[in-house]
């Protein structure tokens, strides 16, 4: 959050009383100012779900994101055992003078992952109408997916972050599912492959492609790194009929540690080197090129959160 702005305190309620306290803002948010004024700065509605370890990570996430992205947020926290579902509101503005724009209403609620449906029908009602619902699934894909179709019934554009999947190949397939059903989804490991991409594009410009030579293609990477080689090989399968290997290595790095693509005479390599550059090198039948480089992506969850919601 930006140092010119303020946090009201915290406040536990019960599920019915949330509209209530989030009516209370408005009044925590005042100065005591003369002529000091209060005025609603929110642009979406914003849902994150995940499970209980990653509850803190999501509020820095959303502390890092309301300077671009001012959201009534929800975050939806999912435990095992049958505990109670906990409701705690508390909000934001942005301070100009005696003026607050309130950029912020955070309703966090935890509950066991049972109470899906019911954390859904509480949650439905208190969207701010007209604004675009973005849901960010913040963890491990579930292991029943039906309580991810749940949440993203609510939202207009859903999220993932597949780097956080156990079994990223299956579950990469079940988003692919989604995705085929008409479903919106943005994967913020394949933002991080951004760079990936602009140096492998910039490459393929200094040569001739030609359809009818094979092409092939190695990719390196460590098991953090496995959701993104799967992304990236199968966009290379699609758009360049490349046959596609996947090596492992025992990097601990979230992306690839290198990739190599050879077509015909030609050849091209990608790999990641410090500090945060992909180094990009060219091999033609007729020419070796000097080696380029692209920085690497440098986003944290907050800056990708923001940009995902951005483009969809």
């Amino acid at each position: 959050m930006t140092a010119a702005a303020v946090r009201t305190r915290q406040q536990s309620v019960e599920p019915k009383a949330i509209p209530d306290a989030l009516r209370a803002i408005w009044r925590d948010c005042c100065s005591a100012e003369p002529k000091s004024d209060v005025s609603r700065a929110l642009i979406v509605n914003f849902i994150a779900v995940a499970d209980g370890q990653r509850g803190r990570d999501l509020c820095a996430a959303l502390d890092g994101m309301i300077a671009r992205v001012p959201c009534r947020a929800f975050l939806v926290t999912l435990g095992e055992g049958t505990a109670p579902l906990r409701a705690a509101v508390s909000g934001a503005a942005r301070l100009h003078g005696p003026v607050r724009d309130l950029v912020l209403e955070q309703i966090e609620l935890q509950a066991p992952r049972a109470a899906a449906d019911q954390l859904a029908g509480l949650v439905r009602p208190l969207l701010v109408n007209d604004l675009p619902t973005h849901l960010y699934w913040g963890g491990d894909w579930p292991e029943d997916g039906r309580v991810f179709d749940v949440f993203a019934a609510l939202a207009d554009h859903t999220i993932v972050d597949s780097g956080r999947f156990s079994a990223p190949v299956a579950q990469l397939d079940a988003v692919e599912q989604r995705r085929a059903r008409g479903r919106l989804i943005t994967d913020l490991t394949w933002m991080r492959l951004r760079p990936w991409r602009r140096g492998l594009a910039e490459a393929l410009e200094r040569f001739r492609w030609r359809p009818d030579v094979p092409t092939s293609v190695a990719i390196r990477c460590g098991e953090g790194g496995a959701a993104g080689a799967l992304l990236f090989g199968r966009w290379l399968e699609q758009r360049l009929a490349a046959k596609v290997v996947l090596e492992q290595t025992d990097s601990c790095r979230g992306c690839p540690d290198a990739i190599e693509l050879r077509h015909g005479g030609n050849s091209v390599s990608l790999s990641f080197a410090e500090p945060g550059q992909v180094e990009v090198g060219l091999t033609t039948a007729d020419s070796c090129f000097l080696p380029f480089s692209v920085p690497a992506s440098r986003g944290n969850e907050a800056s990708l959160l923001a940009a995902a919601v951005d483009l969809a």
